[in-house]
């Protein structure tokens, strides 16, 4: 029984084995790969224990050491290979704030993939036993995080155990110091990209040298100095090279037409000169070509002309010259057009080839010549900007057409007659218009009825006359800077103008407007609240290569500000105020434009208003230039004038104001007379004229009477003889007292007696 028993337990067995066996064979080979995996875990999890995330998601909320054994399928940012080893570790944007060396890359043998971009990682303390084994990365993104110090010091292992890496991004830090020529030894290396830093020095030759299959090399907005490298022309696989915003000087070397395959030539805001080489005539792949802002000089080479595949050519803000060639209507394929600011002359070609422009910037040359017609054909045009030229004629009422246009800019020519009188008003997606400075005619234009988008709108310097339109205030209701100085309108300010609650300058100057100022301009509601953002719109975009091209454009509005011309850029965004100067508008200030706290400057110069000032005019905070002169005012001026703590020049003058002027800090350093002369009732500081009660409290601060003037006078005259008589006693006192200095003294004054007597013995001889 008992061997019967043992055989059937054997029997038994087999089948138990041979299942077992049959489990083992039909499941992957993992015990080995679970320990490597394992030991990966184990250095993920120590890395995750010197991190501290931002986000209540990120991605280290599922590492964890319950699911270790499983983290190729359940950590989130991690990804293995088939042998279970960590290929790559993905983690962008994730909120993480710690050390990059805290990160073993030696416990991970397989990693090829690194991206911890848009993190705030730091470098961290340099590792005691750094691996000098040959690593596998292949990818490494660093950007958008918090690195600080040299290149090398940001790299996790050195450039000679990185020879694998192709793609190396590191932009968007702090990094600064050179760019080294040890880079160079990664070999493989594709696309380089340290944008955006503070790097120095100059670019190292041996890079191009070395990265023969380089596709993109990215260094802007650093401070790279030096030249460009001759040596790129080994890169011939190049499609990207962007070196603008440095401080490159030199030329463009002629070698840069031997990259065949370059597709954005990017060298704007540098110190470049020469001509640009007529070789880049031969970058036949060419669709962005940036050299603004450089020194280049000569005529653009014909041989550009021939590139067409170009999509925008940008070389404004240089010395280029000559006129523009009829064969640039070759360039089929022309989204954006910016010649500006160079000394090109001419007429603007009939033709500029390309039906898609979305921008054409001409502005600050020498064109002259009439509007092209054709450019109203252009239906995708956004941005045109043909202002400080010569040209001449009339503005063709087809221009208004336009219904992509956003952003027109005629002004500073010479263009006259009417602004397209026509009976329907097309709706136009026009934001800013400028045609100021021309000699443009007729009543203000009723074109602008159809632009409800309209934003700034300048028409100064013109001869428009009749009424200004009441409809502005309901057909432009989104308009913050309304410009029509030195024109000349008649008739009252329409109070309907009020209607505006985005507006923040209006600018009516030197017109022939009669009647009051309207009370109810005290409920401009965006002239209340003071501005602190530059919310105008400023560009448009348009996706050309792997990402999206801005194309900008710069609002300009002329403003008479502190008693001075000048032209805000950008920053006129951030300006508020009113100018009504030069007319003929009678009766009282309005208290009620006390209610715009934001206002900078006010003037209302040269009218006829009358009465007091508002005693409110306090409120006006940071009023930095006020001007009622010239006008009919009575009365004392408020004390709360002194509560103007920002005001930077002021004028009362031509008033009949009376009294005491007020004291207070920001007046005392307005010490002009002058801003407050011919008002013969005014006394006090800074006039030389005391108050006849003596309450001139601020007289003695600049002599205002005569008995203070002779006291300082006597003073003065004390003071000097005082200076006299020490000096004469310190000198010859000390003759007096030491006798080693009498003699050392007198002895000088022998010797130079001596010498001016042989002088004079020496010149009798020679005349007798």
């Amino acid at each position: 029984m008992a061997l019967r028993s043992r055989t059937h337990a054997s029997k038994s067995i087999i089948p138990l084995r041979i299942s077992l066996l049959l489990l083992l064979l039909s499941t992957p080979p993992c015990s080995s790969s679970t320990i490597i995996q394992h030991g990966e875990a184990e250095s993920l999890l120590r890395w995750k224990s010197t991190l501290s995330a931002a986000a209540s998601a990120s991605p280290l909320t599922t590492w964890s050491p319950a699911t270790s054994s499983s983290a190729c399928s359940s950590w989130r940012g991690v990804t293995c290979d088939a042998a279970g080893h960590v290929a790559e570790l993905s983690l962008p944007g994730a909120g993480l704030h710690g050390e990059l060396r805290a990160l073993d890359l030696a416990a991970f043998p397989a990693l090829a993939k690194l991206d911890l971009r848009r993190n705030n990682i730091t470098a961290g303390v340099v590792a005691a036993n750094v691996s000098t084994r040959a690593s596998n990365l292949t990818y490494l993104d660093l950007s958008d995080n918090a690195f600080a110090g040299h290149i090398l010091d940001v790299l996790p292992l050195s450039p000679g155990t990185l020879q694998q890496l192709s793609y190396l991004n590191l932009s968007s830090n702090g990094l600064y110091g050179p760019i080294l020529r040890s880079l160079s030894a990664m070999g493989k290396m594709t696309v380089f990209d340290v944008s955006r830093n503070r790097l120095n020095s100059d670019i190292p030759s041996e890079l191009f040298t070395n990265w023969v299959e380089l596709t993109q090399f990215r260094v802007q907005n650093n401070s790279i100095t030096g030249s460009i490298p001759p040596t790129i022309c080994n890169t011939t696989k190049l499609k990207y090279l962007r070196l603008a915003k440095n401080k490159l000087t030199g030329e463009i070397p002629a070698e840069i037409g031997r990259l065949a395959s370059l597709q954005a030539l990017e060298l704007a805001d540098n110190f470049l000169t020469g001509p640009i080489p007529n070789s880049v005539g031969n970058l036949t792949d060419l669709l962005v070509m940036d050299l603004f802002s450089n020194g280049f000089t000569g005529v653009i080479p014909p041989e550009i002309f021939n590139l067409t595949a170009l999509r925008t050519i940008d070389v404004g803000t240089n010395r280029l010259e000559g006129e523009v060639p009829a064969s640039i209507s070759s360039l089929r394929n022309l989204y954006g057009l910016d010649l500006s600011n160079n000394r090109f002359s001419g007429t603007i070609p009939s033709d500029l080839g390309s039906r898609q422009f979305v921008t054409i910037v001409l502005a600050s040359n020498s064109f002259s010549g009439e509007f092209p017609l054709t450019f109203c054909q252009l239906d995708s045009l956004e941005i045109l900007d043909l202002s400080n030229n010569h040209l001449h004629g009339e503005i063709p009422s087809c221009l208004w057409h336009l219904q992509d246009l956003v952003f027109m800019d005629l002004s500073y020519n010479s263009f006259s007659g009417e602004v397209s009188p026509m009976s329907a008003y097309p709706n136009s997606s026009l934001e800013s218009v400028h045609l100021a400075n021309n000699n443009l005619t007729g009543g203000y234009p009723m074109v602008l009825k159809g632009c409800k988008w309209l934003i700034i709108l300048d028409l100064g310097g013109n001869h428009f006359a009749g009424t200004i339109p009441s409809w502005i205030g309901t057909c432009n209701p989104l308009l913050r800077f309304l410009i029509l100085r030195s024109n000349v309108f008649n008739g009252s300010i329409p109070k309907e103008l009020s209607q505006l609650s985005h507006l923040q300058l209006l600018d009516l100057a030197m017109n022939n407007l009669v009647g009051s100022i309207p009370r109810s301009f005290g409920n401009f509601t965006s002239m209340i609240q003071p501005k602190t953002e530059l919310n105008l719109p400023w560009k448009v975009q348009h996706h050309i290569l792997d990402g999206r091209v801005d194309y900008t454009y710069t609002d300009r509005i002329g403003i008479n500000w502190k008693r001075q011309n000048h032209t805000f850029q950008g920053t006129v965004a951030l300006m508020a105020g009113i100018d009504l100067s030069s007319n003929y508008l009678s009766n009282e200030i309005p208290s009620e434009l006390c209610n715009l706290e934001s206002m900078r400057f006010l003037n209302l110069s040269r009218n006829h208003l009358s009465g007091i000032i508002p005693k409110e005019i306090g409120y006006l905070k940071i009023l930095e230039s006020l001007d009622f002169s010239w006008n009919e005012l009575s009365g004392s001026i408020p004390s709360s004038i002194s509560n103007l703590m920002s005001l930077s020049s002021l004028n009362l003058s031509n008033n009949h104001l009376s009294g005491e002027i007020p004291s207070g800090y920001q007046l005392r350093t307005l010490a002009d007379p002058s801003i407050y002369s011919n008002n013969f009732g005014l006394c006090g500081f800074p006039l030389n004229i005391s108050c006849s009660d003596g309450s001139n409290s601020t007289s003695a601060l600049i002599g205002g009477s005569t008995d203070s003037q002779e006291l300082e006078i006597l003073s003065w005259f004390y003071s000097v003889l005082a200076g006299l008589v020490f000096g004469f006693w310190l000198w010859f006192g000390v003759l007096l007292l030491f006798e080693t200095w009498r003699f050392a003294f007198f002895g000088q004054v022998d010797h130079l007696q001596k010498k001016i007597m042989q002088k004079i013995c020496c010149m009798y001889a020679k005349s007798e």
